[in-house]
């Protein structure tokens, strides 16, 4: 970026209310990615305090912003999860929210950030219930749950610059449905239409949130009753329209179709989107979809064409998606190793993955084209990685 954090948020000052997040984004978009003299180079990372002794735990990046901070969670060697936020210098803070619990597999699980350094995410209660949390640049904690909350809790995924938060929860009967926490705090919940509201326990995963721009365009998906939970995709505008859309070759029997469980969809703050979608014979592909409707297919060169393979995976591969068009995700070769991908605007694909890695899994993207993620070694501990362009 060319234009200082600071200028901008003195700059913005002056902006009337709500147009905040649209001066940073056109300052973004008129400075663009910087040029460098350096070839792309892989940065790999601990959290402090990151379990590395082999059990499959370890650090998980979960998302960058614009200036290079990374946040994401931690186990450590009670597995115990803890938030972290990795500044862009390298340096460290690491958190828990109020209520966490501190037992194993219970903590905090921070899942974006925005350009102004406010991070979301989960905590975790001694039942394991989980709850929402915002954390402001200066340490301070909000939390929250959806009303009508039961099963597993709330859990966000992303936030916009204006603080708006997406994601999904469950309820007492363990059905998922959609969120939208606006920034005064006020809640908005919907299901898709048609969408499987049998519960979890009967496979059901229902509907979700997973990204949300600065112009307050959500996107997310949803499986549907059909007895195949079939899932397909969705993009509610800021009047709350919903509108969705389907792969044409995406396939329509079991958890097939256009997105997947876990698969956050890309949402870049122009309206385009990007994902995955899993056809006929559940092999993945990724998709660009415009924001007029137009859809591009991609594969990621190395992406094996059996069941389960391709580009993309079953469950939990988010895909992102920056302002200039590039995106990064996962692709799983011919033996189910799972690959990072970055595809550039004009259609290249470049593989990304740190050295001694056995599994890489991309999770975010920036406007520089940095991109933060997890990968698994040998030894079956996890690290987290910043691949520098």
């Amino acid at each position: 970026m060319t234009i200082p954090i600071r200028f901008a948020l003195r700059c913005s000052t002056a902006l009337p209310n709500g147009a905040l997040a649209l001066f940073m984004a056109l300052c973004m978009l008129a400075s663009g990615p910087t040029a460098s003299a350096q070839k792309p180079h892989i940065i790999t990372f601990e959290a402090p305090g990151a379990d590395t002794t082999g059990d499959n735990n370890g650090t998980y990046p979960s998302s960058i912003n614009n200036w290079g901070a990374i946040t994401g969670s931690y186990q450590d060697t009670n597995n115990t999860f803890h938030g972290f936020l990795r500044y862009p210098n390298g340096t460290f803070t690491t958190f828990q929210a109020p209520g966490a619990d501190t037992g194993p597999f219970n903590g905090t699980t921070p899942s974006g950030i925005n350009d102004l350094g406010v991070i979301v995410g989960s905590y975790f209660d001694a039942n394991g219930f989980g709850h929402g949390f915002l954390r402001s640049p200066d340490g301070k904690f909000t939390t929250f749950d959806v009303p009508g909350v039961g099963g597993f809790g709330s859990t966000p995924l992303a936030l916009n610059l204006e603080g708006a938060v997406v994601g999904y929860y469950t309820d007492a009967n363990f059905n998922f449905h959609a969120f939208l926490r606006s920034p005064n705090g006020t809640f908005t919940t919907w299901s898709g239409p048609g969408a499987c509201e049998n519960g979890q326990p009967n496979g059901c995963f229902g509907s979700g949130a997973s990204n949300i721009n600065f112009l307050g365009i959500a996107v997310g998906g949803y499986e549907d009753n059909s007895g195949n939970f079939v899932h397909h995709s969705f993009v509610r505008n800021v009047e709350g329209k919903l509108k969705t859309f389907d792969v044409p070759s995406a396939g329509t029997g079991s958890y097939q179709g256009t997105g997947c469980p876990g698969c956050s969809l890309g949402l870049n703050q122009l309206g385009a989107i990007a994902g995955i979608y899993s056809d006929a014979n559940s092999v993945n592909h990724g998709f660009l979809r415009s924001p007029d409707g137009k859809l591009t297919i991609f594969d990621a060169p190395g992406a094996g064409t059996g069941a389960g393979e391709g580009t993309g995976c079953s469950s939990d591969c988010p895909v992102s998606l920056n302002d200039f068009g590039a995106i990064t995700g996962t692709y799983v070769d011919a033996n189910f190793v799972g690959h990072g991908y970055l595809r550039s605007p004009e259609g290249r694909f470049a593989t990304v993955d740190p050295s001694g890695s056995v599994g890489t899994f991309p999770f975010s993207i920036n406007d520089s084209g940095a991109i933060t993620g997890e990968y698994v070694d040998a030894n079956n501990v996890w690290h987290g990685f910043l691949r520098i362009p």
